[in-house]
C-alpha cells in the first residue's frame, strides 16, 4: 500500500502544513524551507516500504532542509538515507563533508545527524530509507561515507539508482509475493553502495552479485515489449558478461528465453481476459508484448494454456456479460 501526497488537491493556505508533516514523516522534525508564496508550492510524492526499507519518490520545489542539532525527541528511529537525484541539482553537507548531486547522482547522509540540503530549483529524487540498527553497519563505517557525492558512472551506483528508481516507480502496484522477494536484495544494494565508497569495490563485489538475479528480472519484466529483449542487451545493461547471466539464471533454475516467453504469454492472457482491451485485435495483443509472427504467438498460447487466444477471450466475454457470446465470421472478436 502507497503513501501519496499531491499538494495540487489541496487549498494554498494547507499546502504548506502538508509538506512540512511529509518532510517531518520521513526526516524527523527538521527545519523546512519553502517558497515565500504558496500558490506557487509544489509537492507531490508516493512513498512505499519494501520489507524495512522504504522507498520515496519526490518531486517538490522546497528549498532547504536542515538539522542543526542532534534531535531530543526519543521517538525518532536513526536512519540511513540514500538521495537519488532524478532532475535537478542539490547541495549538502554533513559530518564536514559537503558536495553537489546532479541527475543520476547519489549521497547517503543519516537522519539523526546535523546536516543540512539546498535545492536550487524544482528537485525530483528517490529517497531510500533504512533503519541504520536494521543495516547493520558499523557507526565508525557510516561517518566515512555520508555526503560523499557518487556519480551513477560507477558500477554499483548506477545498480543501485537503476534498481530503486525502478522500484519507486513500479513498486506501488507490485503484490505482498514480489514485495518480499524485494526485501533482502534492497538491503544488500544498500550495503554495496557504503562498502564502495569506503574503497572497497571487491567486497561491495558480493552484495551486487546476490542482487544480480532480482535486478535482471525486473529489468526484463520492464521491457518485455520490446522485441530486441536479448542477452547480451541484458548483460550489458547489468554490466556482466552473457555467460556470467546465464549461470545465474542457471542457479535458480531459469532458462532465460522460456522464462521470457512466458512472461509475455502471460501479460497477453491477462490482455485478452480484460474488458479494457477487448476492442483490441488478437494479433495486435501479440505484436504489443514482443511477439512478431501471430502464428507463432497462438501455437505458444495453446500450449501454455490449454487453449486459443480466441478461445480464452471468448469464454472471458462470456463471463462478463453472463449471456452467450456470438462467434463472428473469421475468428477475430
Amino acid at each position: 500500500m502507497a503513501d501519496r501526497l499531491d499538494v495540487a488537491s489541496l487549498p494554498p493556505g494547507d499546502r504548506a502544513e502538508a509538506v512540512r508533516e511529509f518532510s517531518w514523516a520521513i526526516n524527523g522534525r527538521i527545519e523546512v524551507g519553502l517558497p515565500p508564496n504558496p500558490n506557487h508550492l509544489m509537492a507531490n510524492a508516493t512513498t512505499s516500504a519494501v520489507g524495512s526499507v522504504t522507498v520515496s519518490q519526490i518531486g517538490w520545489n522546497v528549498t532547504r532542509l536542515r538539522r542543526a542539532d542532534p534531535p531530543v525527541d526519543e521517538d525518532l528511529v536513526p536512519h540511513v538515507h540514500l538521495h537519488l537525484q532524478e532532475a535537478g541539482v542539490s547541495w549538502f553537507q554533513q559530518g564536514g563533508r559537503q558536495g553537489v548531486t546532479r541527475a543520476g547522482d547519489l549521497v547517503v547522509l543519516e537522519n539523526a545527524k546535523p546536516y543540512e540540503v539546498f535545492f536550487h530549483g524544482t528537485m525530483h529524487s528517490v529517497l531510500v530509507r533504512v533503519p541504520t540498527n536494521v543495516l547493520g553497519l558499523r557507526p565508525s563505517l557510516l561517518e566515512q561515507v555520508t555526503a560523499v557525492g557518487l556519480s551513477s558512472e560507477r558500477p554499483v551506483v548506477g545498480a543501485t539508482v537503476g534498481f530503486f528508481t525502478r522500484l519507486a516507480r513500479d513498486h506501488p502496484t507490485a503484490d505482498e509475493a514480489e514485495t518480499a522477494l524485494l526485501a533482502e536484495p534492497c538491503l544488500d544494494l544498500i550495503r554495496a553502495v557504503v562498502t564502495m565508497t569506503l574503497g572497497r569495490d571487491d567486497l561491495a563485489g558480493a552484495p551486487l552479485n546476490n542482487t544480480l538475479l532480482h535486478r535482471v528480472q525486473e529489468y526484463v519484466r520492464l521491457h518485455l515489449a520490446e522485441p530486441d529483449l536479448t542477452a547480451a542487451r541484458i548483460a550489458a545493461e547489468h554490466q556482466v558478461s552473457v555467460r556470467q547471466l546465464y549461470l545465474t539464471l542457471s542457479r535458480a533454475g531459469i532458462t532465460l528465453g522460456e522464462w521470457v516467453r512466458t512472461q509475455r504469454l502471460e501479460q497477453c492472457r491477462r490482455e485478452l481476459a480484460s474488458s479494457v482491451h477487448q476492442f483490441m485485435t488478437i494479433e495486435a495483443i501479440a505484436h504489443r508484448w514482443g511477439f512478431a509472427s501471430a502464428p507463432h504467438f497462438s501455437r505458444a498460447f495453446k500450449a501454455e494454456y490449454g487453449v486459443s487466444p480466441r478461445e480464452l477471450r471468448l469464454h472471458h466475454a462470456a463471463a462478463r456479460t453472463d449471456s452467450p457470446v456470438a462467434v463472428l465470421p473469421g475468428g477475430e472478436h
